[in-house]
């Protein structure tokens, strides 16, 4: 009887190892991505008084179900212009009026994929010539998701402004 228990525990066991590798565990938590964003990686380059303008983002890629996402960004930019440097009705200082997810490589202009909820009605101005904000559950479609996470390099974080509306600021993304 001891053999055939011995041989029981063996077959168990294999047929456990079996399962796990033709079905693996579907892969869960947070992905971050992170990019360093300048003027300059701009496509054209962000021109004065904002030309000088720098920061960086996080972006937290969290799974909600199908194969989407909802992301959340961290992102802090300076060398934006302050308050009352500029005329009304830019006197506030750096008007931020769009944020977006593009596909491209340095240099290549894309189409965005995932917008933030930035706008010209829903601004950020940056009376201090710098801004520090945190944008949470940002809808990623799963096709979108699936597209960034396998090529992150391959897409761009990039702002808008008021001053420069083809963009202010602009990074690769990177798997952290």
């Amino acid at each position: 009887m001891k053999p055939l228990g011995t041989i029981a525990v063996v077959l168990c066991l294999f047929a456990v190892g079996c399962d796990a590798v033709l079905s693996p565990a579907t892969p869960s938590g947070v992905t971050t991505l992170v990019s360093q964003l300048s003027g300059s990686q701009e496509v054209p380059a962000a021109t004065a008084p904002e030309a000088a303008s720098a920061g960086s983002v996080s972006v937290s890629m969290t799974p909600t179900g199908g194969g989407a996402y909802a992301a959340s960004f961290t992102i802090q930019v300076g060398g934006l212009v302050k308050a009352v440097v500029l005329p009304a009705p830019l006197d506030s200082g750096s008007v931020i009026v769009a944020g977006h997810i593009h596909p491209g490589a340095a240099g290549v202009v894309g189409a965005p994929v995932v917008p933030l909820p930035i706008s010209q009605a829903a601004p950020i101005v940056t009376p201090t010539g710098s801004v520090f904000v945190t944008i949470s559950n940002v809808a990623v479609p799963a096709d979108v998701a699936s597209a960034i996470l396998a090529n992150p390099s391959g897409y761009y974080f990039n702002l808008h402004s008021a001053l420069n509306p083809g963009g202010v600021v602009r990074g690769q993304l990177i798997k952290q």
